[in-house]
């Protein structure tokens, strides 16, 4: 494992964990964007629950980015613990993705999960595909239904944090375990947004909590809630709509859901997926019913017992395909 630093136009550190292809093959370069409230943790919390090792092991160079403001790319003195989508976006993963380049001297798959997703699309979109080789998106919402009555209001709760600064959930997630263990149910419903609980060894809930909650600021929580009200997609000061710029997107792209996720419902996911310019589309709902050994939710696709064997050689294969069909270059 190498460890590397991108600078913003800002002045931020931002992290990257590199793990070199373990065995001759590909060798081409992967990034790995983590979701909103969460770290690099997300691609490779231990070593039995990790894509990143696992993409590496099958030949490719797998590079786990950590956003502003968590883990290693803390805020720096003299900074304020305050970003958004576009500070991601723009700053962040713009620095990354160069630094990538520039190390590897190759375009790059990049892998998503939640937010992450939506980072890699509206990367595609603001600016443009030379540095890109497909899109794996994992429970990526591209919108917000009006069906989802919590996430709804989850998002009109959420405006408090107009008066709130930088939220502690890692404070409140290493406080909230011990009560939660106490009642399965409640640590059952908590879950269910996150992940299918039935698809979390118990060793696992642990770990989660002290090593992938993270904290985020009071922006970019108002910004999301702001997608979940409006059902759109979009900029912080709402001039952009990413949801309306689909067809800017024409590199391959991977849509991985799950059929009990309550964040990114597959149904929601496919009415946005169709938008896309891409000429090579798949996606695939993670259930019983297509063969699955469990009905997946939202995290579970990344960090649940079954994702090792069933879920990483959806990635490995996915981009084995791609090279056979000479769309890797």
């Amino acid at each position: 494992m190498e460890e590397h630093f991108a600078i913003t136009d800002d002045g931020w550190k931002i992290h990257l964990h590199r793990y070199p292809p373990q065995t001759r093959g590909p060798g081409q370069p992967v990034l790995f964007v983590h979701g909103m409230g969460a770290n690099r943790y997300n691609f490779d919390l231990n070593e039995k629950l990790s894509l990143a090792l696992a993409v590496s092991a099958a030949g490719y160079d797998a590079w786990v980015v950590e956003l502003r403001g968590r883990g290693l790319s803390p805020v720096p003195a003299g900074k304020k613990a305050e970003w958004n989508f576009e500070d991601f976006l723009r700053l962040d993963l713009r620095a990354a993705v160069d630094l990538v380049r520039k190390v590897t001297e190759q375009a790059m798959h990049w892998v998503g999960h939640s937010m992450g997703g939506m980072l890699g699309v509206a990367f595609a979109e603001v600016f443009g595909e030379e540095d890109l080789r497909s899109l794996i998106l994992f429970a990526t919402p591209l919108m917000f239904g009006k069906k989802q009555v919590m996430i709804k209001a989850w998002g009109i709760l959420a405006q408090v944090h107009r008066l709130l600064p930088t939220m502690d959930q890692e404070k409140w997630g290493r406080m909230m375990l011990p009560l939660m263990s106490r009642s399965s149910k409640a640590l059952d419903f908590f879950l269910r947004y996150l992940a299918n609980p039935d698809n979390v060894d118990d060793a696992t809930v642990p770990e989660i909590f002290k090593k992938l909650v993270t904290n985020e600021s009071s922006a970019i929580v108002l910004q999301f809630s702001d997608w979940v009200r409006s059902g759109e997609f979009r900029s912080a000061d709402k001039s952009f709509s990413y949801s309306r710029a689909l067809d800017r997107v024409h590199v391959p792209c991977f849509f991985i859901c799950g059929s009990s996720d309550r964040m990114a419902p597959p149904q929601y996911t496919k009415r946005l997926a169709d938008k896309l310019a891409s000429e090579t589309i798949r996606m695939l709902v993670l259930s019983k019913e297509n063969g699955f050994s469990i009905d997946y939710g939202h995290g579970d696709l990344m960090i649940g017992r079954h994702a090792p064997r069933e879920v990483y050689p959806l990635v490995t294969d996915w981009l084995g395909m791609l090279d056979k069909n000479g769309q890797n270059t």
